[in-house]
């Protein structure tokens, strides 16, 4: 499985090892900055390295290098997990900011990797990004935006994943992936990635045989063009309906963290009314009763009707046989 991008036009070239101001790195680092903290961040350098493409153990590579966090300047980040036999993908780019994960991982992973696609470049932030947030505060509000956002795409993926028609799904994500990567032009919008059609299947949650006829489908009422160069993306996915309110909502169960108990539901916990079930139990089998009277009356009528035509049928039997010419003797 391999994915590849183009490298964003203007983004830095950094070298192996180096370091490099952050403001270079990521300039829209300073959008809640005001003036005198902006200040504060110019001369701030950060090692910049070269991750090679490869499986890459995220917290164990930035514990080692005494970060907390990485900002991809180029390339992309693959996260590829796997839930059972199903698998899924998270694509990070330019700009997103990977962290340390602090706990274990869920138990539900069959495989949880980190993959770097091609030759990617990682910003790494430590101690010398913490200790210039003391002058420029509003730095952690950035880097808290970013992780939102980075959020909010992967529950706008998660829902990609929930619509029925798997075209609608590699469409959508499509479009999704050019938020972040594609550009405009008079023909349509340009999503420079390689994406195999398992790659869309672990995007969107499909198996690959099933996305080939999607894709297929797609091409063919001219909504995507996919060639070497990525994909030209021609139709929007279709506008939403207005969801339908629903008045059932999640709600906390056991919230004292009581265990299972046989007791009564404590004062204030919806209980049920039973009542109305058992009246509509009696019901059901009251009429279980007349259906069942019904049915025994209807089965010895039809068996009285049966008797009468076999005799019927063995008269006319009879009949026949007496009727019937005898052959002449010889």
């Amino acid at each position: 499985m391999s994915v590849e991008s183009t490298r964003v036009p203007g983004a830095p070239l950094l070298g192996q090892g180096l370091r490099a101001r952050l403001l270079d790195v990521e300039p829209d680092l300073v959008r809640f900055l005001p003036a005198h903290e902006r200040a504060s961040l110019e001369q701030l350098e950060v090692p910049v390295v070269t991750v090679p493409e490869r499986t890459l153990e995220l917290d164990e590579f930035l514990r080692e290098r005494d970060a907390f966090a990485a900002i991809v300047s180029q390339g992309m980040l693959l996260h590829s997990l796997q839930i059972g036999s199903q698998p899924a993908l998270r694509l990070l780019g330019p700009g997103e900011v990977v962290a340390v994960r602090d706990g274990a991982q869920s138990t539900l992973y069959a495989s949880c990797v980190w993959r770097a696609a091609g030759a990617s470049k990682l910003a790494l932030l430590g101690s010398d990004v913490l200790l210039a947030m003391r002058q420029a505060p509003r730095l952690a509000i950035e880097l808290q935006v970013r992780a939102a956002e980075q959020t909010e795409r992967l529950a706008t993926q998660m829902t990609i994943c929930q619509l029925p028609r798997v075209e609608d799904r590699v469409l959508a994500v499509l479009w999704l992936l050019a938020e972040s990567w594609g550009r405009v032009t008079p023909t349509g919008t340009i999503l420079p990635l390689a994406l195999t059609h398992e790659i869309l299947g672990a995007l969107v949650g499909a198996r690959r045989p099933t996305v080939t006829l999607a894709v297929g489908e797609l091409a063919e009422r001219g909504a995507v063009i996919h060639q070497d160069r990525g994909w030209l993306l021609l139709e929007h996915p279709a506008a939403p309906n207005p969801a339908s309110a629903s008045s059932d909502r999640p709600r906390l169960l056991d919230e004292r963290g009581v265990g299972w108990t046989s007791e009564p539901s404590a004062p204030g916990h919806v209980t049920l009314d039973v009542a109305p079930l058992s009246d509509t139990v009696k019901d059901l089998a009251a009429q279980y009763a007349r259906n069942l009277v019904q049915v025994k009356e209807r089965l010895r009528h039809s068996a009285v009707v049966r008797d009468d035509a076999t005799r019927v049928r063995q008269r006319i039997r009879s009949r026949r046989a007496l009727t019937r010419p005898r052959p002449p003797s010889s």
